[in-house]
């Protein structure tokens, strides 16, 4: 394509000839041609770079006929290994962009009396710290090469209890428990992981959604996997969002039977509420903590975290809204009952 001005430029070459152009004039002609070959040619090239950066390009998603935001045009995270790949201590604000448009699900306001919030990856920049601390306590164990966490098999203990992950990575990595126990390994992992803490920022609008949410009478807890004592570790460098909270749910509360992806640790929080589960809206940024709200009968806000495979929006299909940060979350999206 030749914009009008440079179109205009070539238009005496190409309007008056009636017998063979002369060989100045075809060569001009030769030229121009040239020029838009490599034009194109480069364009096409760089676009491969860039879709290769970004994974796999842009995708369109229509919503149902009367949703609060009908058309939603969305470039998917980059996949591991295209960006990503050995990246530990970033924090996620630095580590992605704004690469797709937030997918709005609901076609009215939603009816909530309380908000309930994931603690590590949603309201806290935690998995990059994370990720480092558990491949520091495998480094000793690294003899074959093989063990070594990464971001794939990070993705898959994303909001469970690490009773729950801690064997499944020991075996993935090739390390025997009779080398090194799954207990022993999540010991050495919480103690190496308050040298985080104190680095580890707020999640990009998490301190002024809740503020937002307090401010219009909504009850707002944090619903974690996490023990208390860590909880209480994390948090003690937050002192103003801590303070916000009307509780602090746990996931080594007795009453808690399993983890994500049950419900237990969502319902219990909801009990000490004082409401009722239909009434919640659970801020999760894993896939199990989306099943656990959905299981309890909750609505969801996903944040995916780009670091990781299952950032992909597709694992998130349940959620009633899918967002890069908290910045985009409207208050306007829920109505205080």
């Amino acid at each position: 394509y030749v914009d009008p001005p440079r179109h205009a430029m070539y238009r005496p070459l190409l309007s008056k000839q009636t017998s063979r152009p002369s060989q100045k004039q075809g060569l001009v002609i030769s030229v121009a041609c040239l020029c838009a070959i490599i034009g194109v040619w480069s364009l096409t090239t760089s676009g491969r770079e860039y879709d290769a950066t970004i994974g796999r390009g842009a995708t369109m998603a229509v919503a149902n006929k009367g949703c609060m935001a009908p058309l939603r045009t969305s470039i998917q995270r980059p996949h591991l290994g295209q960006r990503y790949q050995g990246l530990s201590l970033a924090s996620k604000a630095e580590a992605t962009t704004a690469l797709k448009e937030p997918e709005i699900r609901i076609d009215s306001p939603l009816k909530i009396e309380a908000v309930l919030f994931d603690l590590d990856g949603t309201l806290l920049d935690f998995e990059g710290g994370s990720h480092d601390a558990l491949n520091k306590v495998l480094e000793p164990y690294n003899s074959t090469g093989k063990a070594a966490l990464t971001w794939e098999m990070h993705g898959t203990i994303v909001g469970r209890r690490a009773s729950e992950w801690s064997a499944e990575i020991l075996e993935q990595c090739g390390i025997s428990p009779d080398v090194l126990s799954p207990e022993k390994y999540v010991e050495m992992y919480l103690a190496k992981m308050p040298e985080y803490y104190p680095s580890m920022p707020l999640m990009p609008g998490a301190l002024n959604l809740v503020k937002n949410l307090k401010a219009a009478g909504y009850k707002v807890a944090v619903a974690s996997s996490s023990e208390r004592l860590s909880i209480e570790k994390k948090l003690k460098f937050h002192p103003e969002l801590l303070e916000m909270m009307d509780i602090v749910q746990p996931g080594d509360d007795p009453e808690i039977k399993a983890g994500k992806p049950a419900p237990d640790i969502f319902l219990a929080a909801a009990r000490k509420l004082g409401v009722k589960p239909e009434n919640c809206l659970v801020f999760e940024d894993s896939p199990f903590g989306l099943q656990g709200a959905k299981a309890g009968n909750m609505y969801c806000a996903a944040l995916p975290d780009g670091r990781m495979p299952i950032a992909d929006p597709a694992r998130f299909g349940a959620a009633d809204f899918v967002l890069n940060s908290m910045d985009e979350f409207k208050m306007d999206y829920i109505e205080k009952i």
